[in-house]
C-alpha cells in the first residue's frame, strides 16, 4: 500500500469529510503538500487544498455551477435578488491585464403558498413557504458551502418582490450585475473578503 493509500485510509477514519477526503486525487494533493500536518491534523486538511472559507462552516452560499449541473446561472425557483463585488480579483483582468473587481450575484429562493407575505425576517418567506432545503452542498469538490440556509439581501434587484427566500446559490461574472440584468440597479455594495472564492466548476483566472 502506498503512502498516498495510507493516509486515505487514515483520513476516511479520521475526519467527518470521508466522503470527499477519501478520493485519492485530493488526498495525494495534501499529502504531497503537507503530510505530517495532513495526517495529524485531519481537520486541516480540507481547508489546505481547498481554502478555509470553502466548508459549510465557512458560512458563505455555495457557487451555482456546483448545484446547478455546471451552469453559473440562477437556477429554476430562484430569482437575482442582489450584487456585490470584490475589487481587484484575480478572477478578473482587464485589457492591460490587471485585476479588476469580480462580482457576485445572489440567486434567492422563491415563496411559494405563501398567504399572509412575509414571515418573521424582514422581506423574507414565512418559513412554511420556502422552496427549498437548508444545507450543505453534497458537492464532492472544493466547494462545500451552504445551500439555501443564508437569510441575506443586498437588494438590488428585483425590488418589485417584497419576500424572498433564503440565497440558494450565487453567481459569478466580471461584467456589472445591472448590465447583465435589467432588474438590477447600480448601488454598490463591496465585500473583498470574498476575493479569492471560487469553485472547480468556475473558469480559472481572469475571465
Amino acid at each position: 500500500m502506498s503512502f498516498v493509500d495510507s493516509a486515505a485510509a487514515v483520513l476516511e477514519r479520521r475526519t467527518s469529510r470521508r466522503g470527499f477526503l477519501a478520493r485519492a486525487a485530493v488526498v495525494g494533493s495534501a499529502v504531497v503538500a503537507a503530510p505530517l500536518q495532513y495526517l495529524l491534523k485531519p481537520g486541516t486538511a480540507y481547508a489546505a487544498v481547498c481554502g478555509i472559507d470553502s466548508t459549510c462552516g465557512a458560512g458563505y452560499a455555495v457557487f451555482c455551477c456546483t448545484v446547478n449541473d455546471g451552469v453559473n446561472k440562477c437556477p429554476p425557483g430562484t430569482f437575482v435578488g442582489g450584487w456585490w463585488k470584490a475589487d481587484s480579483s484575480a478572477y478578473c483582468c482587464g485589457a492591460d491585464g490587471r485585476a479588476q473587481p469580480r462580482y457576485y450575484i445572489d440567486c434567492q429562493g422563491e415563496c411559494t403558498g405563501c398567504s399572509t407575505g412575509c414571515g418573521g425576517y424582514n422581506s423574507f418567506c414565512q418559513s412554511g413557504c420556502i422552496n427549498c432545503d437548508k444545507r450543505c452542498s453534497d458537492s464532492d469538490t472544493c466547494d462545500q458551502r451552504r445551500v439555501c440556509w443564508n437569510f441575506f439581501r443586498y437588494g438590488q434587484c428585483h425590488q418589485e418582490i417584497a419576500c424572498g427566500g433564503p440565497v440558494a446559490c450565487r453567481v459569478v461574472t466580471c461584467t456589472p450585475p445591472y448590465r447583465l440584468y435589467g432588474a438590477c440597479t447600480a448601488t454598490n455594495a463591496t465585500d473583498n473578503r470574498t476575493a479569492t472564492h471560487t469553485a472547480p466548476c468556475l473558469s480559472p483566472g481572469c475571465g
